[in-house]
């Protein structure tokens, strides 16, 4: 098995890929996943699962979970780390969210993005959002957490964010250069493109598609790393609901 590099915090690892980090514990929202995924007539689906911390607490539940991640050895551990009399139930599918999955309509009852959407342009999270649409049953859960730009580690991004807000941009937070903004040494653990997000951009986008927003909101998550903590405001949190 390959050295996975610790982080400052034990709560999260470097992804092998350079995507950021992964936590090491279920947050509030991955616990959500899973405690609906324990209900699911249907399978779930874990997009960019990166270590499957998630993914795997999802099929601990009985679950048939769908774990999807950009990097092949991500989903080896993936594979490697679940108990064998479970493995039936785990479908690993590589690739790059939105266009290199395919699946039928209706195929999912919950689909779960955890730091996935700050990788994406705002017209890949378009296309991203119409894909979740598609695929998730009616009555069907989404759920997400995604960074936002009120985060210690990319403060200095805050006044280009705000003003673009201020100028009614679609996408503030795409951050093309994020190293010009910031010398923090956990930005070399990022790519060079960042989308920042905030709850009024990932709305829109989850009803421009046709789901029902229950939740979009600014949110401080359990065992947020002191490298992000700044006003509570670290995190977003979406909660988006196929119509039955």
């Amino acid at each position: 098995m390959n050295q996975i590099r610790s982080a400052p915090d034990p709560t999260s690892v470097v992804t092998l890929n350079k995507l950021g980090r992964t936590t090491t514990r279920l947050n509030e929202i991955n616990q959500r996943f899973v405690d609906a995924s324990r209900d699911a007539k249907r399978p779930v689906l874990d997009i960019g699962c990166a270590m499957g911390v998630a993914a795997l607490a999802a099929l601990e539940t009985g679950a048939t979970v769908h774990a999807n991640d950009v990097d092949d050895e991500h989903l080896r551990l993936v594979r490697e780390n679940a108990p064998a009399a479970s493995r039936d139930r785990l479908v690993t599918i590589p690739g790059r969210f939105p266009g290199d999955l395919h699946y039928q309509a209706a195929a999912f009852d919950v689909i779960h993005a955890s730091n996935l959407l700050n990788f994406l342009t705002g017209q890949d999270i378009e296309n991203g959002f119409a894909a979740i649409a598609r695929w998730l049953a009616p009555g069907g859960l989404f759920l997400s957490i995604s960074g936002s730009p009120y985060a210690g580690n990319v403060r200095g991004f805050i006044p280009a964010y705000e003003a673009a807000v201020a100028a009614g941009a679609d996408w503030p937070g795409e951050c093309e250069d994020l190293p010009s903004y910031s010398n923090d040494p956990t930005v070399s653990e990022l790519p060079r493109f960042l989308h920042l997000l905030d709850p009024a951009v990932l709305a829109r986008s989850a009803r421009r598609a046709g789901l029902t927003v229950e939740q979009a909101a600014f949110f401080n998550r359990r065992g947020t790393p002191d490298y992000i903590r700044l006003d509570g405001r670290e995190n977003v949190i979406l909660v988006a609901r196929k119509p039955a």
